[in-house]
C-alpha cells in the first residue's frame, strides 16, 4: 500500500487533466493562428481540456479591444487555468498583466516586442518564444536564389508585431545593408499604398519580401482580407514576392524563402506548456527565440516567376503548391 501511494503521488501531475486556455491575438481562420493552435493541441489535447478565445485584433477597430478583453478576462476567470498560452503581441499586450495578477502561469509564442514593450515579459510566472523573423539569413539565402542581385524591398503591415519585429533588428532605420545587399523597408496599412508599393517595386528592386499584411484597410476603413489582397499583388507584381513566414507562402502568394513557422512555434509553446503543468515554475524556464527558420517553397510559384533552386537547397526545402 506503501509503494502505491507513493507510485500515485509520483506520477499524479501526468494523470489529472488539467485547463489550458489559449488566447489568440488574431482570429481561427488566419492560418498562422489555425496552425499553432494546432500544434498545441497535437501535444496537449489528449491529456488535457483545451479552452481557445479569440481577440481578433487585426479585424476589430481599436476602440472595441477593451469590451473583448474584459469578456475574455471574465470567461478566463471562472475557468481558473493551469496554465495559458499567449499567441502574438497583442494578447501578451492586453492579458499577460492580468492573468499573471490571478497567478496564472503564462507561456507566449509569437512575441516581438521587448521588455520595453512587455514589462511582463520579466514576470517569473512568464516564459515562451520571442518570435524573430530571420532578416538577415533570408536576405543571404535569397542572394542564392536570385543569382546575387542585392536590392530588396521589405513590405510589411504597419502593425504592432512588424513594428517591434522591425524595430528591435534596424533600430529607426528604413533602409540598411545586409550581406551587401541594400534593404528599403516600408510599412503601411493603407490598401492603396501598399499595392501600388508592390507593383512600382520593379523600378528600384530585385524582388520583394512580405511581413504580415493583416492590419491593412482600404481607404473608407474597411478590412482588406489578406489571401485576397497577396493574391492581387501576385497577379500584378512585375518582380518575385518572398516571405518571412511559411503561412504566405503558397498557390497566387509569396513563393517562398527562409521561413519560420506557426506549427513549430506552436510545439514548443506547447512542450513548454507541459512542463508548467508537470510542476516546473516558469521562472526555471529559460525564454527562447524562434528556433532555425525552414525553407518552403511554392512550386506553382517558382514556375510563375521561372525561378530554379539549386539542388542543394532543394533537398533541403519543403514544397507546395
Amino acid at each position: 500500500m506503501r509503494f502505491l501511494l507513493l507510485a500515485l503521488v509520483l506520477v499524479s501531475p501526468l494523470c489529472f487533466a488539467k485547463t489550458v486556455v489559449i488566447v489568440q491575438s488574431y482570429h481561427i481562420e488566419y492560418k498562422w493562428d489555425s496552425d499553432y493552435i494546432e500544434a498545441v493541441r497535437s501535444v496537449l489535447g489528449e491529456d488535457h481540456e483545451i479552452r481557445v478565445f479569440e481577440l481578433d485584433t487585426k479585424r476589430l477597430p481599436k476602440p472595441e479591444w477593451p469590451n473583448k478583453v474584459a469578456e475574455i478576462q471574465e470567461k478566463i476567470s471562472e475557468l481558473d487555468p493551469d496554465v495559458a498560452i499567449l499567441g502574438d503581441d497583442n494578447a501578451f499586450t492586453l492579458m499577460a498583466e492580468p492573468l499573471v495578477q490571478r497567478e496564472i502561469p503564462v507561456v507566449f509564442l509569437g512575441v516581438n516586442g521587448g521588455i520595453a514593450q512587455h514589462p511582463a515579459l520579466d514576470h517569473p510566472l512568464v516564459t515562451g518564444i520571442l518570435e524573430r523573423p530571420f532578416f538577415a539569413d533570408s536576405i543571404r539565402h535569397l542572394r542564392k536564389i536570385l543569382r546575387q542581385k542585392d536590392r530588396f524591398l521589405v513590405l510589411m503591415d504597419d502593425s504592432p508585431t512588424m513594428n517591434n519585429a522591425v524595430n528591435e533588428y534596424f533600430g529607426e532605420k528604413r533602409h540598411a545593408t545586409l550581406y551587401g545587399s541594400e534593404l528599403d523597408i516600408v510599412l503601411t496599412n493603407d490598401r492603396d499604398t501598399w499595392l501600388q508599393t508592390v507593383v512600382d517595386a520593379h523600378e528600384r528592386y530585385d524582388a520583394v519580401v512580405l511581413g504580415t499584411h493583416h492590419t491593412i484597410r482600404d481607404k473608407d476603413g474597411n478590412y482588406v482580407i489578406p489571401h485576397e489582397l497577396l493574391k492581387e499583388a501576385f497577379y500584378k507584381a512585375q518582380l518575385p514576392l518572398f516571405s518571412f513566414w511559411d503561412i504566405f507562402v503558397g498557390e497566387e502568394q509569396s513563393i517562398g524563402g527562409l521561413t519560420i513557422s506557426a506549427h513549430q512555434e506552436g510545439l514548443t509553446a506547447a512542450r513548454l506548456a507541459s512542463l508548467i503543468l508537470n510542476g516546473m515554475r516558469p521562472d526555471q524556464i529559460p525564454q527562447l527565440r524562434s528556433l532555425s527558420g525552414h525553407y518552403v517553397y511554392s512550386t506553382s510559384g517558382l514556375e510563375h516567376w521561372n525561378l530554379d533552386l539549386s539542388p542543394m537547397i532543394a533537398s533541403q526545402a519543403n514544397f507546395v503548391k
